[in-house]
């Protein structure tokens, strides 16, 4: 996997939108069982059939979120600069369902060295978009990450 970008490389006009993934029922299914997540919303697929409110299974926005943040490391932006997640805010904003698609549109916030010069914090806004265009998620993530400074075994 190629590494990502150095603190120095998120210009501020620097952003990324990630390929898109699907919203399968095995996925859901496994997240729901793994979390316990056992709201007729998410178990109860006569509920949601028959609720005016959903039609159709509806993703729990923590899956949502999980896979928006996997296509960003997925695609390596925090590869081996990435030090640590400190920080998202999501908020969500419409429902996702089984057979929905997503990306994730990034741009930068903000940066700022820490009183380390081997390391900054970085701070993104997403907007996780359905295949209609639709932003679904809106979230600010802060992760601090490697300087040029940084040194690195494996460089």
């Amino acid at each position: 996997m190629q590494a990502g970008l150095y603190f120095e490389e998120y210009a501020p006009d620097w952003s990324y939108e990630s390929a898109y993934i699907d919203i399968t029922e095995e996925g859901v299914a496994r997240f729901v069982d793994v979390h316990a997540f056992t709201s007729p919303t998410f178990v109860n697929r006569d509920y949601v059939t028959s609720s005016k409110e959903y039609g159709r299974r509806m993703a729990p926005g923590l899956h949502v979120l999980s896979l928006a943040e996997g296509l960003l490391l997925n695609a390596g932006l925090t590869s081996r600069r990435g030090i640590f997640l400190m920080e998202l805010t999501p908020r969500f904003l419409k429902p996702v369902f089984v057979g929905d698609a997503i990306t994730n549109r990034v741009r930068l916030k903000s940066k700022r060295l820490t009183s380390k010069p081997d390391r900054g914090v970085v701070i993104t806004d997403h907007e996780v978009v359905n295949r209609h265009g639709q932003i679904v998620l809106a979230y600010a993530s802060t992760r601090m990450i490697r300087t040029r400074q940084y040194q690195d075994d494996l460089t």
